[in-house]
C-alpha cells in the first residue's frame, strides 16, 4: 500500500520530500487530493510561465492575482506545463490583451474574477463535503473501510477516490449551459432593449432578528439555519420563474418580473416554515446588470423597504404598486410616506394575498 500510494504522488508531480513532509505531519490525505486535483510537476515561477505560455509578466501577475491568490515570491516553483498551456489559451481567446493593451486586459481580468468568484464558493462546498467524508472514513464510518479504523495511508488512497471529478465537471458544465440559455434570454429576447438595462422587481427577503439569533445558536445550529434558508427562498423564487441574484448574509435578494416578484413574495410571507420569520422589501424598475448583479437605485430602494418591514410583512414600492392594482390576487394597502435613509421620501405599501389568492395552491416548506 505503502509503494503504490508513493508511486501515484511520485508521478503525479509530488517530491519524495512532499510525501515525507505530509506523512510526518499527518497531512497525506490532504497531498494525494491536491496531486490529484492538479497534476504535474510545479516548475516555474511567475516569470517562467509567463515565458512559457508567451505572455508579459505583468498580464500574468494581473491574471493570477484576478482568480484571488497572493502573488508568487520570485524563484519560487509553483506552476506547471498544464498552467502555462491554460494561460496560453485563456490570452487567445482575447488576442489582443498579448499585446498589452489595458481596456482588452482589462474585461479579461474582470471575467476570470467573475468566474473565480463564482467557483470558490463552488469549491468551499466541496471541501466542507470532503473534510466530512475524511472525518468518516478516519473513524471507521465510511462504507469503505467496514467499520475499522484505516491506516493514514489508507485514507490518504481513498482521499483522491472521493473526488468524482468527471461527475462533478459533468455537472458544473450542464448547469452552466442551462444557466447561460437563461441569461442570454433574459438579455436578447428584446432586440431594442439596452444590454446593460432591466425592466425588472427586485426583492430583498431578511430573517427578522438574525444579529441576535446570531448571538444565542452555536456556529453549527447557525449554519444549518442559514442553509435552509438560502434553501426554501432560492426553491421558492425558482417555482415561480424569478431569479435569486446573490445571498448577503442573512438577507436573499432575488429579482423576477413585477407581477411574479408580488407572487414570489407572498409566496415566502405566508410559507409554513420552521425559521424566523422574513421581513421582505420589492420594488420595480430599471436596474443595472453587471456580471450576473443588479445595481441601481431600484435595488437600494428594495433594501431600505426590507429593513423597514414588519415580521411577515410585504413593503412595496409606489411603482410596484400602480402595476398591481386592480388585480384581485394581491392587496395592496397605502402606508404613510416614509424618509428613508438615503433616498428620501417616499410613498410605500404593504402587500398581503388578495380574494383572488385562494385560487393558489397553497404553499408550504420544501422537505428538509
Amino acid at each position: 500500500m505503502t509503494d503504490d500510494l508513493d508511486l501515484r504522488l511520485l508521478g503525479s508531480g509530488a517530491s519524495e520530500h512532499d510525501i515525507a513532509e505530509a506523512r510526518e505531519g499527518g497531512w497525506l490525505p490532504l497531498l494525494a487530493i491536491d496531486r490529484s486535483l492538479m497534476p504535474g510537476a510545479p516548475i516555474y515561477d511567475l516569470d517562467g510561465l509567463a515565458a512559457a505560455a508567451g505572455v508579459d509578466t505583468a498580464t500574468t501577475r494581473q491574471v493570477w492575482r484576478s482568480l484571488g491568490f497572493p502573488d508568487v515570491p520570485d524563484g519560487v516553483g509553483m506552476f506547471t506545463d498544464s498552467d502555462a498551456s491554460l494561460l496560453a489559451r485563456l490570452l487567445d481567446r482575447n488576442d489582443p490583451a498579448r499585446a498589452g493593451r489595458s481596456a482588452d486586459i482589462e474585461r479579461l481580468t474582470e471575467q476570470v474574477r467573475v468566474v473565480s468568484g463564482a467557483l470558490a464558493r463552488i469549491a468551499a462546498l466541496e471541501a466542507d463535503e470532503l473534510a466530512t467524508a475524511l472525518d468518516e472514513i478516519r473513524a471507521g464510518g465510511h462504507p469503505s473501510t467496514d467499520g475499522r479504523v484505516p491506516s493514514e495511508n489508507e485514507v490518504a488512497t481513498l482521499a483522491s477516490e472521493l473526488l468524482d471529478w468527471e461527475g462533478l465537471s459533468s455537472l458544473i458544465d450542464y448547469v452552466h449551459r442551462l444557466q447561460l440559455r437563461a441569461a442570454l434570454w433574459r438579455r436578447l429576447a428584446d432586440p431594442t432593449a439596452n444590454a446593460n438595462l432591466l425592466e425588472v422587481a427586485v426583492g430583498f427577503v431578511d430573517i427578522v432578528g438574525y444579529t441576535t439569533i446570531a448571538q444565542q445558536i452555536d456556529d453549527a445550529t447557525l449554519s444549518a439555519l442559514l442553509s435552509h434558508f438560502e434553501a426554501l427562498v432560492h426553491d421558492t423564487v425558482a417555482a415561480r420563474g424569478g431569479r435569486v441574484v446573490k445571498l448577503i448574509g442573512d438577507a436573499v435578494l432575488f429579482s423576477a418580473p413585477p407581477i411574479v416578484a408580488a407572487e414570489i413574495a407572498i409566496d415566502l410571507s405566508t410559507v409554513e416554515t420552521r425559521l424566523p420569520p422574513f421581513a421582505i422589501g420589492v420594488a420595480c424598475g430599471t436596474v443595472l446588470t453587471r456580471d450576473g448583479d443588479l445595481f441601481g437605485p431600484i435595488v437600494n430602494l428594495a433594501s431600505r423597504l426590507s429593513d423597514i418591514a414588519r415580521p411577515h410583512t410585504i413593503v412595496v414600492s409606489e411603482a410596484l404598486m400602480e402595476v398591481l392594482r386592480g388585480d384581485g390576487r394581491f392587496d395592496v394597502r397605502a402606508m404613510k410616506p416614509r424618509k428613508l435613509r438615503g433616498i428620501g421620501e417616499s410613498k410605500l405599501g404593504v402587500l398581503r394575498a388578495g380574494p383572488a389568492w385562494a385560487d393558489h395552491t397553497d404553499v408550504t416548506e420544501p422537505p428538509a
